[in-house]
């Protein structure tokens, strides 16, 4: 029995959905929206392969099939990010108004996650936060944008999880309104990926004027 012990809010959605990628499955707990690019910006972000024109995404009722036609695994040793761009520390942090959802509002069940381009955003909240970064990532591809011109700003924490996937995707720089962990910290020393933290109140990198 469900008991209602203040002003109820909205309840966030969550389902397990099977991703099938080149015929193994895997469940994944996720807000059932935005699964092409949830299942894009994953191949991508982790490294599975370099492009999404290597990707064959097919939807259906409680599965995605995922075929990957390469298999690519970046080697975090000999490879670094390279800062083509650089961003200013007023500019992001007027962005983190991008992160003021309605759907957050109404449940404060959500992460949200932006690629912002110099001209556009993409933007996706999940109930997993790695997630809500995958579908954005996911949603700037099919859309076009060069992730090495665009920054990832998201609502949850910094983690070497989060820094890998940035990594692999080429972007140069993770923004974060929440805390970062030191295993991020000391990922984007290795590899030159740049990090700005305003709950812990740092700025790593050289992505940063």
């Amino acid at each position: 029995m469900i008991k209602i012990i203040g002003e109820p809010l909205e309840i966030a959605k969550e389902r397990e959905i099977t991703f099938i990628i080149n015929g193994t499955p895997n469940e994944l707990a996720c807000t059932p929206n935005m699964l092409r690019e949830l299942a894009l910006g994953f191949i991508i972000s982790e490294g599975i392969a370099d492009s999404i024109e290597k990707v064959d995404v097919k939807i259906l009722e409680n599965a995605v099939i995922v075929n990957v036609n390469q298999t690519n695994q970046n080697k975090i040793d000999s490879k670094k990010i390279e800062n083509a761009v650089k961003f200013k520390l007023e500019d992001l942090r007027r962005s983190l108004s991008l992160l003021e959802i309605e759907e957050y509002r109404r449940t404060r069940g959500y992460h949200v996650a932006v690629i912002v381009g110099r001209e556009k955003f993409f933007r996706a909240y999940d109930v997993g936060r790695h997630n809500a970064v995958d579908k954005a990532i996911g949603s700037a591809l099919l859309n076009g944008e060069n992730l090495g011109n665009s920054y990832l700003l998201l609502s949850g924490r910094i983690s070497l999880g989060i820094a890998k996937k940035c990594f692999n995707s080429g972007i140069p720089l993770v923004v974060s309104k929440a805390a970062i962990f030191d295993s991020a910290i000391e990922f984007c020393k290795k590899t030159g990926l740049s990090a700005v933290s305003f709950a812990t109140n740092i700025a790593i990198g050289d992505a940063i004027e």
